[in-house]
C-alpha cells in the first residue's frame, strides 16, 4: 500500500538554538523528532517493540528508507542521508501497522 501524502521528516527536526534553556535536560534530537511525528516514543523495554527494531537493524537500510516512503514518511535529510532516529521512526510506523500502538485523534478524545 502505497501513501500519497508524504511527511518529510527533516522538517520535523528542531532547528540549531530551539532548546528551551529553561530546562536541565534536553531530549535526543531522535526522541524530539518521534514525538513531533508520532506524540510518543518506542517502549523498548516492551519485547515487542525491541523485536520489531532488531527486525530494521538487521535489515537493509534501503528496506527500511523504503518501508517509511511506502507509510508515507521521507526520512531522507537535507544531506542525503537518513535522519537520526530513522530506525525508531520505522518502528513506530509498524508498531502502528501491527496494531500495537494506537495513534488517537483528539477529535477522538
Amino acid at each position: 500500500m502505497e501513501n500519497k501524502k508524504i511527511i518529510r521528516a527533516a522538517d520535523y527536526l528542531p532547528l540549531p538554538g530551539d532548546d528551551d534553556d529553561d530546562h536541565d535536560f534536553a531530549l535526543p534530537t531522535s526522541d524530539q523528532l518521534l514525538l513531533a511525528l508520532f506524540g510518543d516514543m518506542p517502549d523498548y523495554s516492551n519485547p515487542k517493540f525491541e523485536e520489531l527494531w532488531q527486525s530494521f537493524h538487521n535489515a537493509e537500510a534501503d528496506n527500511g528508507i523504503r518501508y517509511c516512503l511506502e507509510r508515507g514518511v521521507d526520512i531522507i535529510g537535507d544531506d542525503g542521508e537518513p535522519v537520526e532516529g530513522w530506525r525508531d521512526i520505522a518502528v513506530m510506523l509498524k508498531a502502528i501497522e501491527l496494531g500495537i500502538i494506537k495513534l488517537t485523534d483528539k477529535a477522538d478524545e
